[in-house]
């Protein structure tokens, strides 16, 4: 297992790309005896609204869960805003001993009729400690009692192969679906950078080769699409909405 821990780790550090890293954490996974990953983000963390799946259960799951209009009550499992402990399903079905809504029972139950016969779930929280997605690893290559064995051996490696991707993919996902959502351009973007370094705006002017007077009227187009009234307030509001914390990743 340590073998396939750093070989992991040196295939994530090596990874340019966020398709790369994917299926470093795909690949590992499906070495261990896992043939199902969901892995899921919560671009507003207030209301948890439009759950975006990075990766879908098998058999059409994630066409199946919009058709059914799950809503953001159902995409979790209960306990895990308040909870640091793994959420663990040894048998998806009404035997599960977490708490449920009738309509999540029935997610629970089409679950595992997706192949998520056993799983394990890990909740993800930012740095400010709020839930912001989830992942959740299934497998039906294993009986009951082989995936509990197996559980007593390895939740401290996969929830290290869980915390190593949350940190090279969750972010880098948020920070996507924000710049879509709040239509901020390229060189707005490069604006942000320039001011999240701590620049001026005449320092910044000069390292996008650009007025003073345009930097004035980009930090205006910010602090509006951000909903802020004050130049201070920018970074605050772009680390809220996960502009910021990851590499940037536009489109040019």
């Amino acid at each position: 297992m340590q073998k396939l821990l750093v070989d992991y780790i040196s295939r994530m550090e090596a990874a340019d790309s966020f398709d790369q890293k994917w299926d470093c954490l795909t690949d590992t996974l499906r070495t261990l005896g896992f043939n199902v990953v969901n892995y899921t983000v919560f671009p507003n963390t207030e209301t948890y609204e439009n759950p975006v799946f990075i990766e879908n259960f098998r058999n059409g799951w994630v066409e199946h869960y919009t058709a059914q209009d799950y809503g953001p009550e159902d995409a979790l499992i209960p306990h895990v805003l308040e909870s640091d402990i793994p959420a663990l399903m040894l048998g998806a079905d009404e035997r599960q001993p977490l708490q449920w809504s009738t309509k999540g029972k029935q997610l629970i139950a089409e679950a595992k009729d997706a192949g998520m016969e056993r799983a394990i779930g890990f909740s993800h929280k930012n740095g400010d400690g709020i839930v912001d997605g989830g992942i959740a690893i299934g497998t039906d290559m294993m009986s009951a009692h082989d995936f509990s064995t197996f559980l007593n051996e390895r939740v401290p490696l996969l929830y290290i192969i869980y915390s190593i991707a949350y940190g090279r993919l969750h972010p880098e996902r948020r920070q996507r679906i924000a710049l879509d959502e709040l239509k901020i351009s390229s060189r707005q973007y490069d604006l942000l950078m320039a001011l999240w370094g701590g620049l001026s705006n005449k320092q910044i002017a000069e390292r996008l080769g650009v007025s003073e007077v345009t930097v004035s009227f980009h930090l205006k187009q910010l602090r509006s699409k951000l909903g802020c009234s004050l130049n201070r307030e920018i970074i605050p509001k772009a680390y809220h909405y996960g502009l910021i914390g990851a590499v940037p990743r536009l489109n040019t």
